[in-house]
């Protein structure tokens, strides 16, 4: 556990960023007259969906890491990191597909916090204490 909290502290940076996103989406919706239970389930799918995709993403990559230890194993490691990728995707799609397609949830609230999870982990990449600017 000791050598994932890099990646936990990562991961709760991100679920308060993006929640807060979720809740400003919600807001908006609501000032639209807009704000349903299809709204809401969609904003908390996507807040999870997001996450999952974050924590898949940060544990393949830590894994695929410990893993390599030469230059052969470098290659190795490129070709997981890819692999895992495209499994992501794939299971991303399939899920959002479904989700659409049942009409289950608001398709724009499910994929506003998607988006806002991407904006937020250049922020956070950025203002990672090490990185940012100052840093030449």
């Amino acid at each position: 556990m000791k050598k994932y909290r890099g990646v936990l502290t990562q991961a709760a940076h991100l679920a308060a960023i993006v929640a807060v996103c979720t809740a400003v989406m919600f807001a908006v919706y609501a000032l639209l007259g807009r704000l349903d239970g299809k709204v809401l389930l969609g904003g908390l799918i996507g807040w999870a969906v997001a996450m999952g995709h974050f924590m898949a993403l940060s544990l393949a990559v830590s894994r695929a890491l410990d893993r390599a230890v030469d230059a052969q194993a470098a290659t190795r490691l490129r070709l997981s990191i890819q692999a895992s990728a495209g499994m992501r995707l794939l299971v991303l799609a399939v899920l959002l597909i479904v989700l659409f397609r049942t009409q289950v949830c608001d398709p724009v609230a499910a994929l506003v916090p998607l988006l806002c999870a991407q904006i937020a982990l250049k922020f956070i990449d950025v203002f990672s204490p090490g990185k940012g600017a100052g840093d030449a």
